[in-house]
């Protein structure tokens, strides 16, 4: 007679024999910018995976917004079968929110040392970031698009007790005004204003000042929560205007724009009339009003289909060239690539294991626990070697190897689980995405 052990439930093999909290891995490999879920919202972010990118992103773009006069960067992926082929999943949205939030954290220095420059170079040109994006729900237009990188500057953070970028800056106002009193903090902010000699957007939005210099951060939150869609379709420029002065006031003398999802204002949903209009706009908001023009560098993600769409309008609004293969461009250009290695697959997958260890696992930093480096293997050699596909592979994998009470996931189980597969299906339609019901990021989620 014999007696079959019972099966035991997934998720509490998962929590109470591997020791961790949840499935490490992302369903979609999606990211969704300012959302709740670590695994989705791209903050496990390893800089060491594809570190030559990301190195060759803060060599061109922020050294060249702070020394070279950058004014456009262009983060492309190409995809794996020429132009038609799918060139998501590359990792363009986390490479962006992390090098927006690596450079507020110290106001560019670990940049310009991790560069070769050293702590007086960093003194020179202090620089920060902001993030913001398109979609094809609300943010259509490039003065939403600046409104929301605003709202990134005052609600971001990455964990509860981090400061914000807006809070960061306005300690260092205070410290080079010698003062905490919000009045005088105002008064140096708008100065910065009369200190302009060329063409504004006109004066600055002073209850914006006010808030941003008080000494409650929620009154800069609450402020913009309440700004109508209209009024940031309207005027986000202005509000972005107004936030460059408190930066400036600060001691910034640059900050990088972090622009994610270019293709969606090039969406052949947008109407080519408001296409080119919002083309244009780059050019007269970025290239000619100050204090844009003094102090805002722009990087925008690409890809082929979206160059195809929105090529002629960018073209005509005399934009600097995002053709990744030409000589000129090489110093604005950053072409993300699949992953090289098993080694930096295996960094991939670590990051969000160590994530999701609970806090009685007696595992350390790094280990592949329940993984072995075997089903490592396995997995980049059946994957397309984008991170999305690695990390979705790896979702799956996981949900099938708890569910069947597997102990060690090895590079039979991976073998098994992706031969039951099939072909993957064609990710075409897949596109980053935001998280919030009116398609906007909430920043204040990180």
């Amino acid at each position: 007679m014999t007696h079959n052990t019972p099966r035991t439930a997934g998720t509490v093999w998962l929590r109470r024999n591997w020791k961790l909290t949840d499935n490490p891995f992302p369903t979609s490999g999606i990211v969704r910018l300012g959302g709740l879920d670590r695994r989705e919202n791209g903050l496990l972010y390893d800089d060491q995976v594809n570190g030559v990118k990301y190195t060759e992103a803060v060599e061109k773009f922020v050294l060249g917004a702070a020394f070279s006069g950058l004014r456009f960067g262009f983060l492309w992926s190409m995809g794996l079968g020429g132009a038609d082929s799918e060139a998501r999943g590359f990792g363009k949205s986390a490479l962006m929110q992390h090098l927006a939030w690596s450079l507020n954290e110290d106001f560019g220095q670990s940049a310009y040392l991790s560069c070769g420059l050293d702590e007086s170079d960093a003194a020179e040109a202090p620089i920060c970031g902001l993030l913001t994006s398109f979609d094809t729900t609300q943010i259509r237009s490039l003065a939403a698009a600046l409104f929301t990188a605003v709202e990134y500057a005052v609600d971001f953070k990455t964990e509860d007790d981090v400061p914000t970028l807006a809070v960061r800056l306005r300690n260092r106002l205070a410290a080079i005004a010698g003062s905490d009193e919000p009045s005088e903090l105002v008064n140096l902010v708008l100065a910065e204003q009369r200190k302009l000699r060329g063409r504004t957007l006109g004066p600055p939005d002073e209850k914006l000042v006010r808030a941003l210099c008080a000494d409650e951060p929620s009154l800069a939150i609450d402020y913009l929560d309440q700004v109508k869609p209209a009024t940031r379709t309207r005027s986000g420029a202005n509000f972005l205007s107004t936030f460059l002065l408190f930066a400036s006031a600060a001691g910034m003398k640059h900050v990088l724009l972090c622009c994610d999802q270019l293709e969606d204002l090039a969406s052949t949903t947008t109407a080519k009339s408001k296409r080119d209009l919002e083309t244009e706009r780059f050019r007269d908001v970025i290239l000619e009003t100050l204090p844009m023009a003094d102090m805002l560098a722009v990087v925008v993600t690409m890809h082929p289909r979206a160059a195809l769409v929105i090529g002629s309008a960018w073209q005509l609004a005399d934009l600097p060239s995002f053709e990744p293969n030409e000589l000129a461009n090489r110093h604005r250009v950053v072409v993300l690539e699949v992953l090289k290695s098993v080694a930096e697959a295996t960094g991939l997958l670590r990051t969000y294991l160590d994530a999701a260890r609970k806090p009685d696992s007696e595992r350390s930093s790094g280990d592949l626990h329940p993984m072995t480096q075997d089903a490592v293997d396995a997995m980049f050699a059946r994957s397309n070697r984008k991170p999305r596909d690695i990390l979705r592979k790896a979702h799956g994998i996981f949900e099938y190897a708890a569910g069947e009470n597997v102990e060690v996931i090895d590079g039979h189980i991976v073998a098994q689980y992706l031969d039951a597969l099939g072909p993957d299906e064609d990710d075409a339609d897949d596109r980053p995405s935001l998280a919030g019901p009116t398609g906007a990021p909430d920043w204040s989620s990180g």
